[in-house]
């Protein structure tokens, strides 16, 4: 992996994969050459790993084609040529808004989801929105307004519910503490097997349209 070393004012060294083949270090202006070289061998086993994860989700994504096609539930559904007409005439932003368009217009998929697991739960929401992301895939907030990334919609169907749990889990405990982990066992009991498969799926988050 090839590893950028940037020399600012600060106090410490901080290190970020960008992808499977690169990596920023940002070091003190001060710092000597011998003290970056150890710190990136402390850090040689942890880069070889998020390398390899990384390379992995790249392979898995080469297999979506969000210039092409239209996903629902991990599988093309149609192709983004049918969702307009004269589509192939649009100029690339007006492609991005219509495939986003397309998309939205089912988000009603995503309610009806929330709703099922809300009412077999108990756990509920005052409001439900769409929600336009490249970090996260849904928030929950102390009025009861739950925010859904609409690129749900391209999720396996299980992978898209843990997200609702997850966000449902929100209008009990709103943190991270352990007491939130526990609610979730009990309503998803696989629910780290589904955690780690949707960060295969970070791509989507970050897809441009």
């Amino acid at each position: 992996m090839k590893i950028e070393i940037i020399r600012e004012k600060r106090k410490t060294m901080s290190l970020k994969v960008l992808n499977s083949e690169k990596a920023v270090l940002k070091a003190p202006i001060t710092a000597k050459d011998k003290k970056i070289s150890e710190f990136i061998d402390s850090k040689q086993r942890w880069l070889n790993k998020i390398s390899s994860q990384m390379k992995e989700i790249e392979s898995f994504a080469r297999n979506f084609n969000f210039d092409k096609y239209i996903y629902l539930n991990g599988k093309p559904y149609i192709s983004v040529a049918d969702i307009e007409l004269g589509f192939e005439h649009l100029s690339a932003k007006a492609k991005k808004h219509a495939i986003k368009n397309y998309y939205l217009s089912m988000f009603g998929n995503v309610v009806n989801v929330a709703n099922r697991l809300s009412a077999t739960t108990g756990l509920v929401f005052n409001e439900i929105k769409p929600y336009d992301s490249i970090r996260v895939w849904g928030s929950y907030n102390a009025k009861g307004l739950m925010k859904l990334n609409f690129k749900l919609l391209i999720l396996p169907e299980e992978l898209a519910e843990y997200v609702i749990y997850h966000e449902l889990c929100h209008s009990i405990h709103l943190n991270h503490k352990p007491q939130f982990w526990k609610h979730l066992a009990m309503i998803c009991p696989d629910y780290k097997k589904r955690k780690k498969e949707l960060a295969k799926y970070s791509f989507v988050l970050k897809s441009n349209f």
